[in-house]
């Protein structure tokens, strides 16, 4: 659940998701803001950068599957190998969940609040540690509404920040950004592929 600690912008892209989706609406941040990662970031080393190979794909799956947006390999990948981040939803009443990997595995049952970095704002997300069935890793699972997704999906930037205050993973739209964090993937595809998932999301 997203708790709001920074004012944030109101931006056209937010406002057209919210009124296409009003029982979704959030203030995620500033459509073409990027983020400042400074802080808790400056001693943050980056173990992956996948940036420049990775992109965002939805599948729509069949019953009793879910829909699923995950970030893949950019050729030819797919939601089934995903690169660390898979969003599920479920397809009876709408609800979306973040799954967030490469956390620790020894935090498998604990809840937590990590922090995403959105434009000029943060929001805390409530989250909590669930195993990977494909990993060794634990993965942060949290809760996310369709309109925070679509604004996120129009930033330059966004990076989430762990409840020890280090960037456990950042999201670029240009990979060669200059950004601190444990992880970084790209933001390649996310504003069409998070719509499309988003309608194949809506409850049947």
């Amino acid at each position: 659940m997203f708790k709001r600690i920074a004012l944030v912008a109101a931006v056209g892209a937010l406002a057209a998701a919210c009124a296409s989706n009003p029982a979704t609406s959030s203030d995620v941040g500033s459509a073409t803001g990027a983020v400042s990662l400074t802080g808790a970031a400056a001693g943050t080393a980056t173990v992956a950068n996948v940036a420049a190979t990775t992109a965002w794909l939805a599948e729509e799956k069949l019953i009793p599957q879910d829909p699923v947006l995950a970030l893949v390999n950019a050729t030819g990948g797919d939601v089934d190998s995903p690169q660390g981040v898979v969003i599920t939803c479920n397809a009876a009443n709408g609800g979306t969940t973040v799954k967030l990997g490469k956390q620790p595995a020894n935090r498998i049952g604990q809840s937590a609040t990590y922090r995403m970095r959105t434009g000029a704002g943060a929001q805390e997300v409530e989250g909590k540690f669930v195993t990977n069935t494909k990993s060794p890793d634990a993965d942060f699972a949290f809760p996310i509404r369709q309109a925070d997704l679509l604004a996120m999906s129009q930033l330059d930037i966004v990076s989430i920040l762990s409840d020890t205050g280090e960037v456990q993973w950042a999201f670029v739209k240009d990979p060669a950004a200059k950004v601190q964090a444990r992880y970084i993937g790209s933001l390649k595809d996310l504003p069409k592929q998070a719509a499309d998932f988003i309608a194949y999301c809506n409850p049947k």
